[in-house]
């Protein structure tokens, strides 16, 4: 009871002192607390108070060792302590210190039952370890803090931990997974509803396109700068209809300004019409973050922003600005790696535009070391050559300039022997003409000596180009030879996978009116069907492995390996729910190695291996329709009408909710009824003028327009939908659809 009443008043002090942000008086409020006879463990958590919310690092670290010093044995505050610690060294720049810190931190919590604190730690760990560039173990730490978030329902951080993973993916340009991560937490924050939550997911979803629309070809960029400023205008959306002017509801907003600043800025140096118009909006973005942050004083944003200013000089075309910001950026410890990037780009780009190209090609050059890509020496080889071309044509241009200077000089002579030719004597015009020659053949040794030497220059950086070419010549010989190597590989594996699933005969015996469209993404797929008979029933399976390409044709094989033994095993009275539950185990069963426990001996496991499955046991006599789905859902087209057979939301594999079996849907149809089974591909195919995805909404309409048609029509009309939506889009998933008419 004595604990509880103190975190009230601890906490009761704490939004008092830092909502008129005095740290001093908060932490003048706690120490008053403290009496000669204040037991020596309340004390500690007087002093762990103190270090939580005092911003002064000096005075964290004083009272965060001194909590430790007299806490003894008390577990939380010591774990508490060491995390405060590990913060300030992180914010100090010193990375491996702050992550000896958390460590520590992490080895007395797990002894705690303090589960946020725990996952907290995690998270934080994650994030020294991306600023050291350890990006596997970053985002294992990352979907570890999901798992405990999840379990304690915390949803804000659940959702905080999901959006740095989205940025740990998209910085290290792995942008297909950095997109699954982004969707969950657009799906997350739909689940909940809460408008801080949406706020979360599309600035997620703002800074990934951002990102991409930096790294792609000019003719995806637009694409993505656009996919950005919707992003960022639904954020303002949220923000004006439900008038949030909280802390964190603004600041998000402010980050949506930084990423439409990006975004205008970078169509400016793309899209000529309007480019005056995208510099104005980018200017007025960059204002109103500007006055934010200098109101917050958030040091780390505040630097973004005294970049984009020099970024905004630069796009206007005034170059001595954008150099004088430039040189006054200061770095620190602190400074995140992708504002060095730009940075560094930044002064190459502008000492490039003023002229001064050993400058430019100095910063080029530290760029290249700063990216770790010193070694490639085509980066060089583009700075070099492009050096070269202007040092070529000063020398045209003074060449132009002489021949002039010879032109009006030897048309000055001219006019003065036709006046003198009537005017002075021959000998004084046989001198004249004496010394116009001698002038002229001094100045054409000199040009000639120099235009020797700076051709000797030439050939040497020639050279040097033709070595570098021959280099990358070699390099992309072994690379393709490499490349088609592995294609007859892949090509042989797909031979391979195609002999493992069952032919059209086979299909067509147990099922005489079908049809299936069966669209791998790459040469193997991650999708697989199978059929059989089981006493009366005839069952198909279609599922959709993690993943697509070989991993996923490899998970695909176990998977058709996997469904063969546990059929085989069924008796008549065949129950789809029960093959699941049984592919369920098989999985789980065949990882079994790839999971470890927490500290109250709880599984804690990753959800990336495994399959979405449905099965449907047909009975064709009857019109009986037995069906099951781990995350898949089939549907059933009669007389005109649509009905969805819901499957189980959760995996073949490990899940949160692995202990409860899958249900089994029954039904009786009527003669003329179809069955769609599908897997997720196809609804998440991206396509169409407006670049968004297929949907189910869009599949249902192609359900209710064509089922009445023969099979045959309705697999040639699917395809030609579908190949028509993805236009010049590249296809995103594996996709599958069955069709089945029963007779």
């Amino acid at each position: 009871m004595k604990s509880r009443i103190l975190a009230i008043l601890i906490t009761i002090l704490s939004a008092t002192a830092f909502t008129s942000s005095k740290a001093e008086n908060f932490r003048d409020s706690i120490l008053n607390l403290i009496t000669p006879q204040t037991d020596p463990l309340t004390k500690a958590r007087y002093y762990c108070a103190i270090a939580k919310e005092d911003p002064n690092p000096d005075t964290v670290k004083y009272y965060a060792n001194l909590s430790m010093e007299i806490c003894g044995g008390d577990t939380l505050i010591r774990a508490e302590a060491y995390s405060y610690l590990g913060y300030i060294a992180y914010t100090e720049g010193a990375w491996e210190q702050s992550l000896q810190l958390y460590q520590h931190a992490y080895a007395i919590a797990r002894l705690t039952s303090d589960s946020l604190l725990l996952a907290k730690i995690i998270f934080n760990t994650g994030c020294i370890l991306e600023s050291l560039n350890n990006i596997p173990e970053a985002m294992e730490n990352f979907k570890q803090a999901i798992s405990i978030f999840r379990k304690l329902k915390h949803t804000a951080w659940e959702l905080w931990a999901y959006r740095q993973l989205c940025q740990v993916c998209t910085k290290s340009k792995m942008f297909y997974i950095a997109e699954k991560y982004c969707q969950e937490v657009m799906e997350v924050s739909r689940t909940t509803g809460d408008p801080y939550h949406k706020l979360i997911s599309f600035i997620s979803l703002a800074q990934m396109n951002s990102f991409k629309a930096e790294t792609q070809q000019v003719d995806s960029i637009h694409r993505y700068l656009q996919r950005t400023l919707e992003a960022c205008d639904s954020i303002q959306h949220i923000i004006d209809s439900t008038q949030c002017d909280n802390f964190d509801c603004m600041t998000l907003l402010n980050e949506s300004y930084i990423e439409k600043f990006k975004a205008y800025t970078i169509n400016s140096f793309y899209g000529r019409r309007f480019r005056r118009q995208a510099i104005d909006s980018a200017e007025k973005y960059i204002l109103l973050a500007d006055k934010w942050y200098h109101n917050t004083g958030d040091s780390v944003q505040l630097a973004m922003v005294d970049l984009c200013w020099a970024w905004l000089y630069y796009a206007k075309g005034d170059y001595n600005k954008a150099l004088n910001a430039s040189k006054n950026f200061k770095i620190t410890n602190y400074t995140d790696k992708y504002i060095k990037e730009h940075l560094y780009n930044l002064l190459a780009n502008t000492y490039y535009q003023l002229g001064q190209y050993k400058e430019a090609y100095q910063w080029q050059k530290k760029l290249n070391k700063f990216l770790n890509i010193n070694t490639e020496e085509a980066k060089l080889a583009q700075v070099t050559e492009r050096l070269l071309c202007n040092r070529l044509d000063e020398f045209d241009s003074a060449e132009r300039m002489l021949k002039r200077e010879n032109e009006a000089l030897s048309s000055s002579v001219s006019n003065k022997q036709s006046q003198l030719l009537f005017a002075i004597i021959a000998l004084c015009l046989s001198i004249f003409a004496i010394i116009v020659v001698c002038i002229s053949v001094i100045r054409k040794r000199r040009v000639n000596k120099l235009l020797q030497i700076n051709n000797l220059t030439l050939l040497q950086k020639q050279e040097e180009i033709i070595q570098q070419q021959g280099i990358i010549t070699s390099q992309k010989e072994k690379v393709e030879q490499y490349n088609s190597m592995i294609l007859q590989s892949i090509r042989y594996a797909r031979h391979i996978q195609r002999m493992a699933l069952p032919d059209a005969e086979e299909v067509k015996t147990l099922f005489p009116d079908y049809f299936l469209s069966y669209m791998p993404k790459d040469i193997v797929s991650g999708d697989f069907y199978y059929v059989t008979r089981c006493g009366d029933f005839r069952i198909v399976v279609i599922a959709d492995c993690t993943g697509h390409g070989v991993p996923g044709g490899f998970l695909s094989m176990f998977g058709i390996s996997a469904i063969k033994e546990i059929l085989s095993r069924q008796n008549d009275n065949v129950m789809p729910g029960a093959v699941l539950d049984s592919m369920r185990e098989f999985i789980k069963d065949a990882f079994s190695g790839d999971s470890e426990t927490d500290e109250t001996g709880d599984e804690m496991f990753s959800t990336a291996d495994g399959m979405d499955m449905s099965v449907s046991a047909i009975n064709l006599e009857t019109r009986e329709v037995r069906y099951a789905g781990a995350y898949h859902s089939a549907y059933i087209w009669s007389n005109g009408t649509i009905s969805r057979l819901k499957g189980d939301r959760m995996p073949i594999g490990r899940h949160i909710k692995e202990d409860g079996p899958f249900t089994t849907i029954a039904q009786t149809l009527k003669a003329g009824d179809m069955l769609y089974m599908i897997t997720d591909g196809i609804q998440g195919q991206m396509g169409g003028l407006s670049g968004t995805k297929f949907m189910t909404k869009r599949l249902l309409q192609f359900f209710s327009e064509n089922a009445s048609n023969p099979v045959a029509d309705q697999k040639e009309r699917f395809e030609t939908i579908i190949h028509d939506w993805m236009q010049n889009t590249m296809q995103v998933d594996d996709m599958t659809l069955m069709g089945i008419r029963i007779n």
